[in-house]
């Protein structure tokens, strides 16, 4: 019993090293200030330290984003809901032709360096799906949710 014990406290503890919750006077100036430049109009901002980068979770006109700056400000991923209409439009028809009869719920947009993907929840009766497109359309991951 000890030994679970033991090993539910380092399994607790080493998840929540992944990811703190911090409060903005505790992230450097430079990512702040950074992080401002790009999203002036950003509200209900919550940061974390994530893997050595800062996340910062926020709303701009009611949709969510996530950004992960680096200590020096640098943008290394950023991911926004967007609507349906802003998906691209070879995304739409692959949707229509691989996944017809399924509803799509939360598209969202993903930018990570030069590489833009779009992901999507997919839900037809039982089989609910989380699959991410390229640009030109194709499948990069469909996985059952």
């Amino acid at each position: 019993m000890k030994k679970l014990s033991i090993l539910l406290f380092l399994a607790a503890t080493s998840c929540a090293s992944f990811a703190q919750d911090i409060a903005q006077k505790d992230v450097p100036a430079v990512v702040v200030n950074a992080f401002q430049q790009k999203f002036p109009n950003q509200a209900n901002v919550e940061w974390e330290l994530k893997r050595g980068l800062y996340e910062a979770e926020f709303e701009i006109k009611t949709m969510d984003h996530s950004v992960y700056l680096d200590s020096t400000g640098k943008v290394v991923k950023h991911k926004q809901e967007i609507a349906e209409t802003e998906l691209p439009a070879v995304v739409m028809a692959t949707i229509k032709k691989d996944f017809a009869g399924y509803k799509l719920e939360d598209p969202k947009k993903i930018e990570e360096g030069t590489t833009v993907t779009y992901k999507v929840e997919l839900e037809k009766g039982t089989d609910e799906r989380k699959v991410t497109f390229g640009t030109d359309g194709k499948v990069i991951v469909n996985k059952a949710d």
